[in-house]
């Protein structure tokens, strides 16, 4: 019986290792092209970033995954050097104090984990001529706090990705579902960051304007 399972497990892994898996994003929000242009004001804000992502449901038994912070801060920090919306920003607690607002960024993913297992077993069973299909559905909650942690504004969103598995998805294998995650959180990022400029919660200012020595002069 022992030696029946490992010759099964055997087979099994090897027809993993020739499968194919595509992840497609559901596209639940609206595809952010780009975000308000700011380039007009010379005083900007600048933002402490607090981040974190979480296995589960909001507001449920959710647990935070301390490894992901990295890579989750990275990504924030690729889309905020491309927006250019805030005059600096830091992930550092030190640098706390000295910022304008701080934006706490909460991601959490949860689903049909146990559908997504029921299928993963089929799948493997039929030796991935049947496909399985799991899908990670992400809640992505923004909340803006400023110097004084008074909350100025709260954002949420939701979107999800699907991943297929099975032999009939070779030819779009290049559709990872690394990549379907990070295109899905950036887009999530990007629509909050677009909802707090243009409902003015953020503050952009002109710089005051100089007198002229010479009219200084005449006084």
């Amino acid at each position: 019986m022992k030696n029946g399972l490992i010759r099964y497990l055997a087979i099994l892994s090897a027809a993993i290792a020739l499968t194919g898996c595509a992840s497609f994003r559901n596209n639940e929000i609206a595809e952010v092209k780009s975000l308000p242009d700011v380039s007009q004001y010379q005083n900007k804000p600048s933002v402490f970033v607090e981040a974190s992502f979480y296995s589960g449901e909001p507001d449920k038994a959710a647990s935070e995954v301390p490894a992901a912070r990295q890579e989750v801060q990275k990504m924030i920090g690729k889309i905020l050097d491309e927006s250019d919306l805030f005059s600096k920003y830091s992930f550092n607690t030190t640098d706390k104090q000295g910022m304008d607002y701080t934006l706490h960024i909460d991601i959490y993913n949860h689903g049909n984990h146990g559908r997504a297992a029921v299928s993963g077993v089929i799948t493997g069973l039929s030796f991935f001529i049947i496909p399985g299909a799991a899908t990670d559905h992400y809640t992505f909650k923004a909340r803006l706090t400023d110097n004084t942690g008074q909350i100025v504004s709260e954002v949420t969103n939701k979107d999800s990705f699907t991943s297929w598995f099975g032999i009939w998805f070779l030819p779009v294998a290049a559709k990872t579902p690394a990549k379907a995650y990070s295109q899905t959180i950036e887009n999530q990022l990007k629509a909050a960051l677009k909802e707090l400029v243009e409902s003015g919660k953020l503050k952009y200012s002109q710089a005051s304007p100089r007198i002229s020595s010479n009219l200084l002069a005449r006084r």
